[in-house]
């Protein structure tokens, strides 16, 4: 079982990788971390100290805890080298399709052990979004990639966001949720299935189901695969 002081560094990270703190970001006083967090001055203190040596935060007496001048250029040049290396990925489509089933099952049974109240709260804000949306075809992949995104976000490894980040934008293909482009396929009772489906997998993240939640994610996926299948073959 993963420590209280691995997760509380692990979700740092995650929010200097996602671009939720910058350089020179205050993260707060040991106190209000520990409060943020859930956890003991004791984790707060390790967590720090971990990163620290990892030359990402610095703490200033008296102060608070700051990211360290310098991080977001090193990881937008560890993001640049990352996005080169995927760029020459010569898997077709339908590969793709596979990976993706292979990496968010997995995330979402991560996100349903190691995602923080904030983290959660995001899933269910897609969620939220996505219902209020579903007449809107114009908005409803970028509210579907915000889920996906959400449950990666939650599963506090680095190397997750970071995979997801670069190549989020092809597995999950835009415009699929057009109902004029695509009026065979999604009608109102496919897009009412989606919304049901999501709402299944953060339920399952709420709970803590690990694998209820891979369970939710690899139904979903399987209905959306077939939907991705259709497009394809029928254009």
């Amino acid at each position: 079982m993963e420590s209280l002081t691995s997760r509380t560094i692990r979700e740092i990270q995650s929010r200097i990788v996602a671009g939720q703190l910058s350089t020179g970001d205050k993260l707060g006083t040991l106190a209000s971390l520990s409060e943020e967090f859930g956890v003991s001055r004791t984790v707060i203190r390790e967590a720090v100290a971990a990163l620290s040596s990892e030359g990402l935060l610095s703490t200033r007496h008296g102060v608070g805890v700051f990211v360290i001048e310098g991080t977001s250029e090193t990881s937008r040049r560890k993001d640049s080298a990352l996005l080169k290396t995927m760029s020459q990925f010569s898997g077709s489509f339908m590969d793709m399709l596979e990976l993706r089933m292979a990496f968010e099952v997995h995330a979402a049974g991560l996100a349903a052990i190691r995602r923080s109240l904030a983290q959660e709260e995001a899933i269910w804000k897609a969620v939220r979004d996505f219902r209020e949306a579903m007449a809107n075809d114009a908005i409803l992949d970028e509210i579907d990639y915000s889920f996906h995104r959400a449950v990666n976000q939650a599963t506090n490894n680095t190397a997750f966001i970071e995979f997801f980040t670069l190549m989020g934008p092809r597995l999950l293909p835009p415009s699929t949720f057009s109902r004029d482009i695509h009026a065979d396929l999604i009608t109102d009772t496919y897009i009412e299935q989606t919304d049901k489906e999501h709402r299944a997998i953060a339920e399952q993240i709420s709970r803590g189901d690990s694998e209820g939640a891979r369970a939710a994610m690899h139904s979903h996926l399987t209905r959306a695969h077939d939907r991705y299948r259709g497009i394809i073959y029928r254009s």
